[in-house]
């Protein structure tokens, strides 16, 4: 290594590097990308291996079908927000539930949806839903920013999952039986810490015809029961791509909507040029860099995480509890899901070693997304805190501090998981 200094300490100052940048510049794919090439030079490789590496890791066709899955999912979520399908199944809970199970089900289900910033949709959602206006703006605030994340330790419209299932090789189904108990636990943690003793009763609904909720939730639907069905009757779509089940779902979901609830051709052009998209594409390019950066022989053979491993097990510092260390510090200061998997997980996951077994694979996934969800949750610059805390006019400080709370109990089941994991695999 240049200068001298440990592979460890290496990892550390491109790691940090991402983090200020991202702190002070607020452009998270430009921060990811000036670690990425700080790595290289520490590293000693020279300008023209760096962009070899860039280039070979961002120019094969699996991840173009990784950059048009992320494309699709991102183009779907603005769909379904401009012809307001989460609008109709909004009202039709409305119709069906009330008091605590109707707060927590908008909430949830706008959280099906991974639009950046998505609280600022439900929080105003939640607020109309208190009608007898008993509730303190403090609670509504932790309800809409506590239950809409609950899906995202394995939804597969979650860019972070995708990204997730991108570094460490995996089925979706293999991550969906990892850490579809951490949705659980997490109502669970939200049900004790936020909703219990909440005086909410229920009140009775108006007879008649409701509106059929299930046909709202039809793209959803599409997704996942698609996804499924393709990998299963088709196993050769996943040896073109793993991405092509995914892309060929999301796409018959779009499809879908289109016929049901058609945009015009203005629209579309907006949707398909929209911001939000591209750049979640371009976060996902620099992020595979940095993990070739890891990944990738040095001039003497040796790759950067065998000698990490070297040095850990000379300092006595249990892998494991990188595991949790790297994505909660990366949660804390980027604030998003895709930005603590893009930056702990091709660490983490190397640190496995050359050819993991898969119990070791789900052990490091289930610890490392839960706290790394956990990271996020408590951060200061996560754009769902500050919009929901600035919509109801609260403390951001105060509820982030009371949402350490409930995020005791990730910390617990993640482990709890990992345990189970351990011992039965």
């Amino acid at each position: 290594m240049l200068w001298n200094i440990p592979v460890i300490a290496a990892i550390f100052i491109s790691l940090g590097a991402i983090l200020i940048a991202d702190r002070f510049i607020k452009n998270l794919a430009i921060s990811i990308l000036a670690g990425s090439f700080l790595l290289s030079m520490l590293s000693k490789r020279t300008v023209l291996e760096t962009v070899a590496i860039a280039v070979g890791r961002v120019w094969n066709f699996d991840s173009c079908m990784l950059f048009t899955l992320i494309f699709l999912m991102i183009t779907m979520s603005n769909q379904i927000k401009e012809n307001n399908i989460m609008g109709f199944m909004t009202e039709g809970l409305k119709e069906r539930f009330s008091g605590k199970t109707l707060l927590v089900s908008v909430a949830a289900l706008i959280g099906l949806i991974p639009m950046p910033g998505g609280a600022l949709f439900s929080a105003p959602l939640v607020d109309a839903c208190d009608t007898e206006h008993k509730l303190d703006s403090d609670t509504k605030t932790r309800i809409n920013y506590w239950f809409r994340h609950m899906w995202e330790y394995w939804f597969p419209l979650y860019a972070g999952v995708i990204m997730a299932l991108q570094i460490t090789g995996l089925d979706f189904y293999q991550l969906f039986l990892a850490n579809v108990s951490m949705t659980f636990i997490h109502i669970f943690a939200g049900y004790v810490c936020i909703l219990q003793g909440l005086d909410l009763p229920g009140t009775p609904q108006k007879a008649g015809a409701k509106k059929p909720v299930w046909r709202y939730l039809l793209p959803i639907i599409i997704i996942i029961g698609g996804s499924f069905l393709l990998s299963g009757l088709f196993p050769g779509l996943k040896r073109v791509s793993k991405y092509l089940p995914l892309i060929l779902s999301i796409l018959a979901a779009i499809i879908t909507s289109q016929v049901w609830k058609p945009l015009s051709a203005d629209t579309w052009k907006k949707l398909l040029l929209a911001k939000n998209a591209w750049r979640m594409v371009l976060i996902v390019v620099v992020i595979t860099v940095y993990s070739g950066f890891i990944g990738a022989p040095l001039s003497d053979g040796s790759h950067l995480m065998d000698v990490m491993r070297q040095e850990l097990s000379q300092t006595g510092i249990p892998t494991v509890l990188l595991f949790a260390i790297l994505p909660l510090v990366s949660g804390i200061a980027t604030g998003i899901a895709l930005g603590f998997v893009g930056t702990s997980f091709p660490i983490i996951f190397s640190l496995l070693g050359p050819d993991p077994s898969l119990k070791s694979i789900l052990i490091m996934v289930i610890i490392g997304y839960g706290f790394g969800q956990i990271g996020q949750l408590l951060s200061p610059v996560h754009v769902c805190n500050v919009v929901t805390n600035r919509f109801f006019n609260t403390n951001l400080f105060k509820n982030t501090f009371f949402i350490a709370k409930p995020c005791l109990f990730i910390a617990a089941g993640a482990i709890l998981s990992a345990s189970v994991v351990y011992w039965i695999m």
